[in-house]
């Protein structure tokens, strides 16, 4: 072959090379939907990108539709002006282009691809803007959560914020200590947003919260919410988290058990057995949210009602012992009598006498649920109250008397005075306070009071009760009042009297109450909610109470349980009911 042959031969190999190249030639993939902004402002420039991959490996140019009858330019010549980019993309690369549009409406935004050899892509999927004038965001709704708090707490407060145009917010909260959050990710316009924050000052504290949109645009800051943070307290021993969720609150009213065991129910659904330290000793579960208040025999078997219509009998050690079921719900705290009878009131059977071993000892019925659950006399005596009427039973389950209210509902548990007198009010109809005779007659009846809590009764005799108009009262036994105290919320449960004549009581407006003998302030301790339990006073003058955060508390007192004829809820710090339990 000579030369010419040689050239032309290599000529036809490397044409038919080059013809080959070009066959095997692919168009792009479509790109990836473009990634931007829902929601743009009329006349505002805003930046969307995608990713692209060509069959090649190959660079490839891109170019945008807007979805106004406007494209951008390919990316090659969109980038002549810029030296350090070509305008050419990588695989797996991402590209950014930018966008006004001159119009509202919902425009598609598409992405096309074209490589070297000038092949082009499928339009990528579309990705939907809506187009709208620019208008300030709505303030956010006030912010929701606690008026007061603890120093070194966490608390969670919750606000949402809407747009005209229902555009996207972030949101974000300023505490009113210098602190202000982040902005949230983008929420849907109405969406609610939760976030929490503690202080290490005490102060009063406003917060509010601040809308933004997907174009920059603030709104006003939200009205303010106050929180009072209160300082250090110095009254507090210690507090235990009993109960956590939506429903902490604990109307149960702690009993103590002979070696000083706290032993409490609560909406977790356990009985909690807590030494006097703030240690949870055991947890007994009874699978149903507890509000009873539970009573300690003198060998120390713990009992306490179930909403699921049981009586539960727990060991000291936490162990269940029994369950007596009574066919109805047992809310109220049960009595226990000298001889371990156990008696209890239901929500429509009337009162079961139970034993100590769990059988049912009798049962009688009575015109209408328990409203005031059993407390026991000197002699033996049940009372009781349903709506209208007052019972008093015999140990032998007969009916000894009934002495009838009218439309009052007595509602609180009956106290029982040093001459057999009972005390008891009524919580509905004409709102009375009544003193009977052992024997069931009327001694006297205090109109117009909504006795709201159980009654205590001091060594002079005094009756201590607090009720729905805010009030805790003193009354001498001729029914006069001695003393009454303003307290910000409803008094509904009993107080507990210390020996140095200290008056303990909760109140709904979130406070605890130390009262000095004469009626005037000694101090006050703040929780976080309403305070719808008893508290009770421990040997070493500790006072334990349960709140509506879910916590029992213990706060340093000044002296033991006063030794008089009924000094708190259900007598005696096993609450067991009786004049001449306990201690």
């Amino acid at each position: 072959m000579n030369r010419r042959d040689a050239l032309s031969a290599t000529a036809f190999v490397l044409a038919l090379a080059a013809g080959l190249s070009c066959s095997k030639n692919r168009a792009p993939y479509a790109p990836e939907a473009p990634i931007g902004p829902e929601w743009c402002y009329k006349g505002t420039t805003y930046a969307f990108k995608t990713s692209v991959v060509d069959p090649n490996g190959g660079d490839v140019e891109v170019r945008f539709y807007w979805g106004d009858s406007t494209s951008s330019p390919w990316s090659g010549l969109a980038g002549i002006s810029d030296t350090s980019w070509n305008g050419l993309v990588t695989e797996g690369d991402t590209i950014s282009m930018a966008h006004a549009w001159g119009d509202t409406g919902t425009y598609e935004v598409r992405v096309q691809a074209m490589d070297a050899g000038h092949l082009m892509s499928r339009w990528s999927d579309a990705h939907a803007v809506r187009v709208v004038l620019r208008r300030t965001p709505n303030p956010p709704q006030t912010v929701s959560g606690p008026s007061k708090g603890a120093l070194n707490f966490w608390y969670t407060f919750t606000t949402s914020a809407s747009h005209p145009d229902s555009v996207p917010l972030a949101i974000r909260f300023a505490w009113g200590d210098g602190d202000t959050t982040d902005w949230s990710p983008f929420l849907a316009s109405g969406e609610s947003l939760a976030m929490r924050h503690g202080w290490t000052v005490p102060g009063t504290y406003a917060v509010r919260a601040q809308a933004r949109d997907t174009g920059n645009v603030l709104s006003y800051w939200s009205t303010p919410h106050q929180i009072v943070i209160r300082p250090p307290d110095t009254l507090c021993k210690w507090r235990l988290q009993l109960a956590t969720g939506d429903n902490r609150d604990v109307p149960s009213s702690p009993a103590i058990g002979p070696l000083g065991t706290i032993y409490v129910g609560s909406p977790d659904s356990c009985l909690h057995a807590v030494d006097h330290d703030g240690t949870r000793l055991w947890r007994c579960r009874i699978w149903h949210p507890l509000q009873a208040s539970p009573a300690v025999a003198a060998d120390g078997t713990v009992y306490i009602g179930s909403p699921d219509n049981g009586l539960y009998a727990v060991l000291p050690t936490g162990t269940l012992k029994w369950r007596f079921h009574a066919n109805s719900e047992v809310l109220g705290a049960p009595a226990i009598a000298a001889d371990g009878t156990i008696y209890i009131g239901t929500n429509d059977y009337g009162i079961h006498a139970v034993n100590p071993d769990g059988s049912l000892r009798w049962h009688r019925t009575t015109a209408g649920g328990v409203t005031a659950f059993p407390v026991i006399a000197a002699d033996g005596t049940i009372y009781l109250g349903t709506p209208g009427s007052l019972f008093a039973f015999n140990p032998d389950g007969t009916q000894r008397w009934v002495c009838g209210t009218g439309n009052g509902v007595p509602g609180s548990d009956p106290a029982v005075g040093a001459d057999g007198t009972i005390y008891f009010g009524t919580n509905s109809g004409s709102l009375d306070f009544y003193a009977l005779r052992p024997d069931g007659t009327v001694k006297w009846r205090l109109a117009g009071n909504s006795a709201r809590s159980s009654p205590a009764v001091g060594a002079a005799g005094v009756l201590y009760f607090g009720s729905a108009d805010g009030c805790f009262y003193a009354l001498k036994p001729d029914r006069t009042v001695q003393w009454r105290y303003q307290t910000g919320g409803d008094i509904g449960a009993a107080p507990a009297i210390a020996a140095d004549g200290t008056i303990y009581f909760g109140s709904a407006d979130g406070c605890l109450y130390a009262l000095n003998a004469d009626g005037t302030l000694k101090w006050r301790f703040e929780t976080d909610a309403p305070i719808v339990s008893s508290p009770t006073i421990g040997l070493d003058g500790t006072v334990y109470f349960t709140s509506g955060e879910g916590y029992l508390y213990a706060l340093k007192g000044t002296s033991p349980l006063a030794d008089s004829p009924w000094p708190k809820f259900h007598h005696d710090l096993e609450n067991t009911g009786r004049v001449g339990g306990g201690r």
